[in-house]
Order: C-alpha cells, then structure tokens, then sequence
C-alpha cells in the first residue's frame, strides 16, 4: 500500500454486536463505539513513553499534528513531550490489521467466520460465534539502553471509568465503562489505569492510578532495555436488556455471556482460537487470484458488513439485521439482495431470516394506477418494504421508515416495485444455492402472488403486457416510485420505464419459474417464462442503433447510458440457470445486445472517469461503488468481457476508499471519488463474488 494510503479508518467489529473499534485515520476521532452510524467521537492512544520521556505515538486521535514535537493538552499540567511515529506502515489483511513503527506492532484482530444456524448448532459454536469482542496484539520491541513504558488506552469527553473489580480470580486487569465497553489483558506486569491523559497518567501525578474524573483509561506496561513484551488484549462490547422497541428484543450475546466481565474473560481465554481464525481468512485471501487492490477493497468491506450487523433475540427465535450504515435503517431490502452474495456463502441462514421478517411482517398488499390515468386504481398485489426500521426502531407492520407518500420520484419516494423484485430474487437464490425444499414449498403461494403482483405492474390487462413496469403504486398517492439509486438523477433513480429495473424484473420471472417449476406449478411455471421472455424481447428492441445502446429509461425521450442495464444478469448466473446468460440459450439476442451496450459505453466520454474508475450514469456523477463491484463481476463472469483496465479501475476505487473516504470506514456512494453519502456502509461485500473468478 503506497504510504499516502497509510491512514483511513475501519472498522473492526464482532459479529452481530453493532459495534466498533474504528481506528486508522490520521488525526481524527475514533475508538470503540455501540451502536452508531459513524466512528465513535474519541481518540485512540497507542504507543510508548522512551527513556529520554518522549511520548510516542501513533496518530490515531484528534489534534494530531503532522510529523512534530509539542507539548501535549493545554489544561494537563505534565510537562511530557509528544512525538508522533514518523515511519508507520500497515499491513491490512483480511481479518487482521495491523500498524508497525520503530520499536512497536499494533495489530488488531477482527475475527469472521461462519455464523452457525442457531436452530441446528450447538451451545459452543453459537457462544464462539457470537462473543462481542476483538482483539489487539501489541508488541514493543526496546532495543535502546533506557526503560519504556507502553500504553493502550481510550479517550472520550462522556467515558468514565472503573477498574475491572472482578476478574481478578482469572488474573484479568483492565478497565470498563458503564459495564458496556470494556479493555482487559491476562499478560504479565500489565496494569490498568485512568486519568485525564496518558501523559498525566506517565507523570504520575498523585499516587491514584485509578482516577475516575478521567476520561483516558487503558493498560500499561513497562519495557525493560532489550526487552520485548507483548500485550493480548481483549475489547470487549456489552449491552443487557431490550435494545429494540415498538418489538422488544436483545442482543442474542446475552443468552451466552452474563455481562461484560464474561465477554472479555472468554475473549481472552480463547485468544489464540480467534486469532488463528484471523490467519486462516487472511491466507484465504493471500491466496487468493485477486489483485492487490481488489484484496484490499473485500477486505475494507467485509469489515464495515460485520459492523453494522445485529444479531438479536425476541424472546423464541434469533433474528439478523444489517444496519445500512450511517442511516441505522434495519434490513433495508435494496441492500439485503446486494449483501445476499455473502451471506450465502458465509451464513445462509440469515438470508431465510429476514425473508421470513420480510414477510411476516413487512409485506402489503397494495392497489396501482396508470400515471395517465392517476384517478383510477387497479389490483396490484403483493409487495415489501424497503426498510424494517431505523436506530433499533422497529417500524409498524407493514410500513418503512423511509417510504413518504405524496413524492414523485425523488429521495423517500416508494420503491415498491424494486423491493418486490429484491424479495423473489434473495428467495430464488437462497432455495437453489441451499436445496431448502421446505422453505420452497412455504413459499409457493407468495411466490404465485409475487408473479401475479409482477404481472399487474406490467399492465393489469394481459393483452396490453409489454414486459417492463408501467404502473405505479397507489401507495405512491398519484406519485412516482423509485429505485435504489435514490439520490440519481431519472437514468437510474426512476423505477418506471427503467431499463435496470427492467432487467431485474426478466431476472424476477426466471427465479419464480424455477422454483414453481421444481414444486410441479408448470402452468405458473409457464406463465413467468413467458413474462420473462417478453421483457427481454422489449429490453432487446429497445437498443438504439443511432445511440449505441439501450436508453436507461424506455420514455422516447432519455439518451442516458447506464451500466447496471447488465447487473440482473447475476441472479440466474448465481442460481445455476447458465442457459439464461447464455448468447445461444433463449434470451440469446438479450444477452447479445447487452454485451454490445456495455462494451460502447465503457469509455470516457460516458461511463469511465479518467482515473479508469466506473461511472454507473452517463449523466450522473453520483456512483455507488457495491453496484460497480457487481457490475464488474458480471461484465467478466457472466458476459465475458475482458475488461482492459481492471487493475487500473481497481486502484482509483481503492484510492476512493482510502482517500476520499478515508474518515468514513467503507463508504459506498461517491461522486468523482468523494464521498457524498452511504458512509460507514455495508453493501460494499458484493465483491465477494470475485473470489469466483
């Protein structure tokens, strides 16, 4: 990683806690924060006090100043001299992260891997899996003739601390804050400490190692001359209680771990099992066919998914939620089809969960209309929300947080159609990557109700069906609805008439023939192949020979050229239907016409910005970068296309990430390379798919 690369936040989080240790930026706020849609508003405080009494650090808090001396806090009355490392190098892997600088490694350890099915795995497993901590390995290395003193600690104007009390029985030290977030070690001569600074802590100003009006508190340790010593460090996260409400539930930790002191007690008793799990991801992606760039931006996103992840408890059964990052809006739907490529390989399950969320308690059924005849309305069908709630506010059955009626295809607007397709295509891949045959025969008669919802948004008349959506949600009241692409102009953010909604709907009628045709509903079977094939028949006729391309809205009027026109190819790929994306199967032509749109405007005069990055609209600079890693996947995977400046894309999207973003953690939409919303987010593991290349 080039050295101007160096610093930019992450996260680094348990699985399902909704927690965080964001650390890497230089000279901003950070720290271990529950709960938030940003990093937490403190200071992390890494390094170690020489022999000449130099403080040296890593510059991981706010007020850092570039490579110099000063004295250190206005009100602190040490007189300790700082110094920020100078030469710090990082080494970012897939589940490990770690800072190197003259005498000290700070590596922190963020542990993934596959979330067992709480209704089939055993007590272990699900303790293991569902701990909320993780971990940094700290080593200094003095190899000066003078004694050092090394120091972890945390920062933040509200923290106040105690001395961990009870874990002395397993020769834990440490520090907590109202039993929520806590910092504990087992190594030996460490010591716990809290003060108003490092600093005032080192001079030892009073003899109370322990001051509570502090906001500063860590660990310490003293470095011998010649020595080298090694902290294990657990961070452990807790909260008790109901953290949801309108539908109470808890964190599913707390069915395993009494409180804090446990969590960090068995994080550190199983120190070394999770840090040979970090290893094992991260010489997965060593090896890996991925280039250095794209190995970095799965591992930047696989962090900020497990960061806004909950995994919680109501009481029966466990319920998964993933947080969309900065907004904290629960399960919002244009994401979970986007993050289903990961969670099916890591952990299936959740993927049937929030479908059955989903439908329990977040699907309508809804009348539409024809916007030229807005005072009319028809049959619709079955729909779903687009979100399930915001901030551990669980919305009313049947309803976002999101969705305002009375917009007209602008931010907040419905996107009832969209999120219908979303639900049949995670439904579609979930059954045939699992062979879940119960949850197939569950579903058949939402899946009939979804086609006929499909259908009737086409044009409630059957004669009058062209394949692509022409009618709006009355939910809408005579407005428009949208598309995921929310804050877009109408090439990409319009549902109507929309070529990528268009093509996810072609995709949407293929899943459902595939499952009702293995449960024996030929004749419905036959009615989605058939909606399919019209659509792709209309997409195909809709290439402009004079443009070059398929408009990105079918209204006589658009001239935008998009690259999501090609993204729904994944779903049938992903579902093993290879004679659907086949140039010779039976929406060759579509399939053709597709190949020949992306390859004409994969240039800069409309959808490559100079750089080599991706542009999703021609007349948009506004791009989300989860959709540019699945457009690649299909471009390369499923069209065959052989993308001439991959690597060269590849390292502008990481230089948006640690550069533009770099305050941020993974962020997803940016606009020539800044970003301008979806900060902290977690769809960005689309890119998971590149590892089937």
């Amino acid at each position: 990683m080039e050295q101007n690369q160096q610093f930019f936040h992450a996260h680094h989080s348990p699985m399902g806690a909704l927690a965080s240790f964001t650390v890497g930026e230089f000279g901003e706020h950070g720290g271990m924060g529950l709960e938030l849609g940003a990093p937490f508003a403190g200071n992390v405080f890494v390094g170690y006090q020489d022999g000449e009494g130099v403080v040296n650090a890593f510059p991981f808090y706010k007020g850092a100043n570039d490579q110099s001396e000063r004295y250190v806090q206005k009100d602190d009355t040490s007189s300790l001299t700082e110094r920020l490392f100078d030469d710090v190098q990082r080494d970012y892997r897939w589940a490990s992260d770690t800072f190197a600088a003259p005498g000290i490694s700070f590596k922190v350890l963020s542990p993934f891997f596959e979330v067992p099915d709480p209704s089939l795995a055993e007590h272990k497993k699900l303790k293991q899996a569902s701990c909320p901590a993780v971990y940094v390995e700290l080593s200094f290395n003095n190899t000066s003739d003078k004694d050092w003193t090394g120091f972890f600690a945390l920062q933040g104007d509200e923290l106040r601390w105690n001395k961990l009390l009870d874990g002395d029985a397993n020769g834990m030290v440490g520090v907590t804050c109202r039993d929520n977030i806590g910092i504990a070690t087992q190594s030996p001569g460490a010591r716990a400490f809290s003060h108003f600074s490092v600093q005032s802590a080192l001079s030892k100003i009073g003899n109370n190692d322990c001051f509570m009006l502090g906001p500063t508190a860590g660990i310490m340790v003293d470095v011998k001359a010649g020595e080298t010593v090694t902290l294990r460090l657990a961070l452990g996260f807790y909260l008790g209680g109901n953290v949801t409400f309108n539908r109470a539930m808890q964190y599913y930790y707390t069915q395993h771990f009494t409180g804090l002191t446990d969590v960090l007690s068995y994080g550190l008793e199983h120190f070394d099992s999770y840090a040979a799990i970090a290893e094992t991801s991260d010489q997965q992606l060593r090896d890996s066919k991925l280039n250095s760039h794209q190995q970095f931006l799965l591992a930047h996103a696989t962090r900020s998914y497990y960061g806004s992840t909950q995994w919680l408890f109501d009481g029966t059964e466990p319920v998964w939620v993933v947080n969309e990052g900065e907004y904290l809006m629960m399960n919002t739907l244009d994401l979970t089809v986007d993050m289903l490529f990961f969670e099916m390989q890591q952990n299936p399950w959740t993927v049937k969960n929030t479908l059955e969320q989903f439908l329990k308690q977040y699907s309508f059924y809804d009348e539409i209309f024809d916007p030229a005849k807005p005072e009319l309305n028809h049959k619709g069908g079955i729909s779903f929300t687009h979100d399930m709630g915001v901030s551990n506010n669980w919305s009313p059955k049947g309803h976002s947080s999101y969705e305002v009626a009375g917009l007209d295809r602008l931010c907040f607007s419905h996107m009832t159609y969209e999120q219908l397709t979303n639900w049949v295509l995670c439904c579609g891949v979930y059954i045939s990557k699992t062979n879940d045959q119960d949850f197939a025969t569950e579903q058949r008669g939402t899946l009939i109700d979804c086609l006929q919802s499909l259908l009737n948004r086409d044009h409630p008349e059957a004669e009058l069906r062209d394949g692509i959506m022409s009618f709006e949600s009355a939910r809408t009241e005579q407005g428009g609805e949208i598309t995921t692409y929310d804050s877009l102009d109408h090439s990409l953010g319009q549902a109507r008439g929309n070529i990528y909604l268009a093509g996810k709907s072609w995709a949407a009628y293929l899943a459902i023939a595939k499952v009702l045709q293995d449960l024996g509903e030929s004749e419905q079977a036959e009615i989605a192949l058939a909606a399919a094939k019209r659509c792709a028949d209309k997409l195909s006729n809709s290439f402009d020979s004079q443009l070059g391309y398929i408009p990105a809205v079918l209204d006589g009027h658009s001239t935008s050229a998009i690259i999501p026109a090609i993204e729904a190819l994944v779903y049938p790929y992903e579902m093993g239907l290879l004679e659907a994306v086949s140039e010779q199967g039976p929406y060759g032509e579509y399939i053709k016409v597709l190949k020949t749109h992306l390859k004409y405007i994969l240039n800069e005069e409309y959808c490559l910005y100079s750089d080599g990055a991706w542009k999703l609209s021609s007349t948009a600079d506004n791009s989300w970068v989860s959709k540019i890693y699945l457009n690649q996947y299909v471009a390369r995977k499923v069209l065959n296309i052989d993308l001439a400046n991959s690597v060269e894309a590849d390292a502008a999207h990481q230089r948006w990430q640690t550069l533009g973003a770099s305050k941020h953690a993974c962020c997803d939409q940016f606009s020539s390379g800044k970003p301008i919303g979806s900060l902290y987010y977690p769809r960005c593991v689309t890119n998971i798919l590149w590892l089937n290349e």
